[in-house]
Order: structure tokens, then sequence, then C-alpha cells
């Protein structure tokens, strides 16, 4: 009979068997979660987490912790994040200013005249409109549809620059959002937009509420973690 490991690539492995019909792993610290059902067998289970051996890895390596980043310089070449993916900086200079996503690089367009310090600010303040704009556009569309799912309905959303949090829900039923969200993979910014919907139904954060979140985010735990591993990464600029 094949044994069921103790640790998979640095992660304990930890059993929940439950009344559900299909396999699912999840990875919340360093722990690897293998939920199934209650009468899966451990030499199934062994080949499902062999056949499941290069997610674990490629997730493995996604959480290795963030090296502290240097200070940006905002120059061509830089790498900067959007929806899970890096992009490369490239400025250029002309009379129509800003910033746009095209052809797989971050294009900022500066005016000829400014140099230096100066440069470095405008790029950066086209940077921060640029990601609001996107942030606002792609968590409308989320909100939007996680409300149907959920049952609820807003009264409205925005995004702002928290400090150290990632969305708000108030009396009124108004989301706000940290645009900073939109650095990250889809997976996590669900996650942030159906925690705080879930608020309109439990303005708390109760068994009941994280049950709700659960049932629209089955891997919840996963997504907080990612979240609170990557803060300072998403925060200080990505």
């Amino acid at each position: 009979m094949t044994a069921v490991p103790e640790e998979i690539l640095g992660l304990r492995v930890k059993v929940i068997r439950s009344t559900r019909r299909t396999a699912a792993l999840h990875i919340v610290g360093n722990e690897l979660q293998v939920r199934i059902p209650e009468r899966l067998g451990d030499e199934r289970m062994a080949a499902i987490l062999q056949q499941k051996r290069p997610w674990i890895r490629a997730k493995v390596a996604e959480w290795q912790p963030v090296q502290p980043q240097r200070p940006r310089e905002l120059v061509s070449g830089e790498s900067f994040p959007y929806l899970g993916r890096n992009y490369r900086l490239k400025v250029l200079e002309g009379r129509r200013v800003g910033v746009c996503l095209s052809r797989g690089y971050l294009r900022a367009t500066v005016r000829p005249g400014e140099q230096g310090g100066q440069r470095q600010r405008r790029i950066q303040q086209y940077l921060e409109r640029w990601y609001r704009s996107r942030a606002l556009e792609r968590l409308r569309e989320k909100t939007n549809r996680y409300s149907r799912q959920i049952g609820v309905t807003p009264t409205g959303i925005s995004v702002r620059n928290f400090k150290s949090r990632w969305g708000s829900c108030n009396k009124k039923g108004h989301l706000a959002f940290n645009w900073n969200i939109v650095k990250a993979p889809h997976a996590i910014a669900n996650y942030v937009v159906i925690h705080e919907l879930c608020h309109l139904v439990h303005p708390n954060h109760s068994k009941d509420f994280w049950r709700l979140v659960r049932c629209h985010d089955d891997a919840y735990g996963e997504h907080k973690q990612w979240l609170k591993e990557r803060a300072g990464f998403l925060l200080g600029g990505g």
C-alpha cells in the first residue's frame, strides 16, 4: 500500500476528510491542505499528490519571500505588476503624456523638457493615475459579477489609497477598495471583492461571515495568506 507523505516540498501535509465529492488542494502558510471525500483511500490520495506535484512546486515558488525592493528609478526596463503579471516600463517623449499598456509594455510618455527629478515625479503620477483607472474598471466588473452571485446590491464602489487595508464597506453599502489590489492576480482581487460584498450580509467577521466567503471562494484562506505575505510588495510600489 502506498503511504501518504507527511511532507511535500517543505509543506506539511494535512488531510481533511469530509462529505465533499472531489479532492482539492490548498496551500495555507507552510501547510498543504488536502481536502478529500471520506471514502477516498490512501493509495488514490498519494496518486493525486504525485499528479499535482508540478502545481505544488509552482505554488511553492510563488510563495517564496519577496525580496526587498530597491527604490524605483522610473526608467525604461523596470518591471511593474498588473493583475499578477509583470510589465516592463518604456519611457517615451511626446506631447500626449500619460501611461498606457501597449504591446506588452507599460508606456509612459513625458514631455521632452522634463528631466531628472521632475521626470520621475511625472512618471510616478502617471503610473498611479493609470493604476487607479484600471483598478476602478476591473473592480467594478468583479463587483457586478459577484454581487449577482451573492445576492447583494452595493450602493456604489470607489478606489482609495488605503495605507493598511484592502477594502471597506460602510453602513450605507458603499464599497471602497485599495487601488493597489489591481497589481495582484485575479484570484486575489476576487477574494477582496467577495470579502467586502459578504459584509453586506454579515457586517462582522463571524463564523457565518467566513462561511459565506468560503461559499464563493473555496481557497479564501490561501488568498488571505497571500495578501498578508505580499502586502509590503504591493503597497510599496510592487
